[in-house]
């Protein structure tokens, strides 16, 4: 089943997901993947669906919403021209992020992209004993931000 995609009423199916065989580039394959990781975790939110939820606790939530996302203390890529954001890692009912995420994200944001952070929360780390980061942040944040620490890219290969 397409995860849904939105806050607003019941969920709603999004739109139907492409074949991979149709997928348009690489980073299709990969979002494809993370829709469908973040999907068994609490789903995903549009950027404007968001800022309709965090209206309600905060003034200005378009500004506060764009300051979470450009100093990429939360998760969001972006696909088809649509901000999405993970909602594991909002406290809700007021929207504010996690604090282990934001802990995760930072460390992370000089050595991945916003797709290479997304994919990061979902993959088992031995750290975390093979759990995902996203499954381990509210229970554990501390050991979420030692993982994120320690990361290392994998090692490239040397020209001979």
């Amino acid at each position: 089943m397409t995860p849904a995609i939105s806050l607003s009423g019941p969920p709603r199916a999004a739109a139907p997901l492409p074949a991979p065989a149709r997928l348009r580039r690489r980073d299709d394959a990969i979002t494809l993947a993370l829709l469908e990781g973040y999907g068994r975790r609490g789903g995903l939110a549009a950027g404007d669906e968001l800022v309709l939820r965090l209206r309600e606790h905060w003034r200005q939530p378009i500004s506060v919403l764009a300051r979470w996302v450009v100093a990429r203390k939360v998760v969001a890529f972006g696909w088809r021209g649509q901000l999405l954001l993970p909602l594991f890692q909002f406290e809700f009912p007021r929207g504010d992020p996690h604090p282990g995420v934001v802990e995760a994200a930072m460390a992370l944001r000089e050595r991945m992209d916003e797709l290479g952070v997304a994919a990061w929360f979902l993959q088992p780390h031995p750290w975390l004993g093979g759990a995902a980061p996203a499954d381990r942040v509210v229970d554990d944040p501390r050991a979420v931000g030692e993982a994120a620490l320690a990361w290392r890219a994998p090692a490239q290969a040397q020209p001979v």
